[in-house]
């Protein structure tokens, strides 16, 4: 059946007083599409005599937005959202990194949460922002390829959502910019991360005010007004992703870190559990394997091996007894192969670890160490003693 054929059939049924979603679900059901359908029924109403627009190059038909426009379209808004989220994090976390706060102790939980969010925000940007910029090509091509095209309501209701979401953040932002100022609080990194929730929310409402008004509005925007905020913006992320790789280490340094402090923390925990036999028993263990004999010390030995080659760690009795004032302590030695030089003391949530432990150099390092050694038969009541580094 061609066209003309098929506006004479939708022409009789709105004569016989058929409805257009009737006669738009009959065209349907035998195989039409919803654009042709919907053309045909604007062809059929014309072909009964009703006027048409004739104003300069006005398209005579506009194409409604299809399902797969707005599955594109909220898909952008997601990735928008990933994007700009995800920056955020990453430059605030770079900011916390090079310019900590004095106030604030970071903990070796706080370091290792810090360098996994710098490195999920960077995995979050290498693909969502890529997506992103795939999705607005693809969007303004629809309606460059076809101007008579509209857009759905759900389109516009959700871009100025994020219109009004930017607007509202550059406002509260500068308010608490100003705000901080007057109260003498502003320092170099706050200035820093006021700075860059401006730049996000500004670029965002940049970018979709233009967006309106070449989508929705038809003005003549220069492409180069959108090519410009696709280089910014890029060189924004590409720069944080850089700067991110240093601050959070690459994966190679970050899987070496990981394990050297699983190392040190090994060390420390074999280190107490000899420290308890030395004071439970009287004396420093000759071996690791005698102090798993003990029946309390059975647990240690999740300590004695190293985590990525399995090795048992070094360990040598130095002085089996020695007295040391009113008590009498015995020296020993622990020695483990570390991949990277340490970063210093650091917290573990309990307070500052600031032992032979969390200071080494790379490659093989070997730390000597005293623990006080208890009577043969303690009392039940006994505390045991904890162990003294020493260097």
């Amino acid at each position: 059946m061609d066209t003309n054929t098929l506006a004479e059939y939708v022409a009789k049924r709105v004569n016989v007083g058929a409805p257009k979603a009737e006669i738009r679900e009959e065209l349907l059901a035998v195989g039409w599409s919803e654009e042709e359908a919907d053309s045909a029924y604007r062809d059929g109403v014309v072909l009964l005599g009703a006027p048409v627009p004739s104003q300069g190059h006005r398209p005579t038909t506009g194409k409604k937005s299809s399902t797969v426009d707005i599955i594109v379209n909220l898909f952008s808004f997601i990735l928008l959202g990933n994007v700009a989220v995800s920056l955020g994090v990453l430059y605030f976390q770079i900011i916390n990194r090079y310019l900590p706060d004095p106030l604030v102790a970071v903990s070796f939980y706080d370091e290792q949460s810090s360098s996994s969010a710098i490195h999920y925000s960077i995995a979050a940007l290498l693909i969502g922002f890529p997506l992103y910029y795939l999705t607005m090509r693809i969007w303004f091509r629809k309606f460059r390829e076809n101007e008579g095209r509209t857009e759905s309501r759900l389109s516009k209701w959700l871009t100025y959502i994020v219109l009004l979401v930017a607007s509202v953040t550059v406002v509260g932002d500068l308010i608490t910019l100003v705000f901080t100022f007057l109260q003498g609080e502003v320092t170099f990194r706050f200035f820093l991360k006021a700075f860059i929730i401006l730049a996000i929310a500004a670029a965002i409402f940049g970018f979709y005010f233009f967006e309106r008004r070449k989508i929705q509005y038809r003005k003549d925007i220069p492409v180069t007004v959108f090519r410009t905020f696709g280089i910014t913006v890029s060189v924004f992320v590409a720069f944080g992703v850089v700067l991110g790789l240093f601050a959070g280490g690459s994966p190679e340094v970050t899987r070496s870190r990981t394990f050297d402090n699983q190392r040190a923390e090994n060390l420390r925990s074999l280190s107490q559990c000899i420290g308890t036999y030395a004071n439970n028993y009287g004396a420093i263990p000759v071996s690791l394997t005698e102090l798993n004999r003990a029946g309390d010390s059975a647990h240690c030995s999740n300590y004695e091996s190293d985590p990525e080659t399995k090795q048992t760690y070094e360990y040598r009795v130095v002085t089996p007894s020695r007295q040391q004032g009113v008590v009498k302590v015995g020296e020993y030695e622990l020695c483990a192969t570390f991949a990277l030089e340490s970063e210093g003391a650091v917290a573990n949530g309990y307070g500052t670890v600031d032992d032979v432990w969390s200071k080494h150099a790379s490659g093989h390092s070997c730390d000597a160490v005293t623990a006080q050694l208890g009577e043969l038969a303690p009392t039940p009541a006994r505390t045991p003693a904890t162990s003294v580094p020493v260097k």
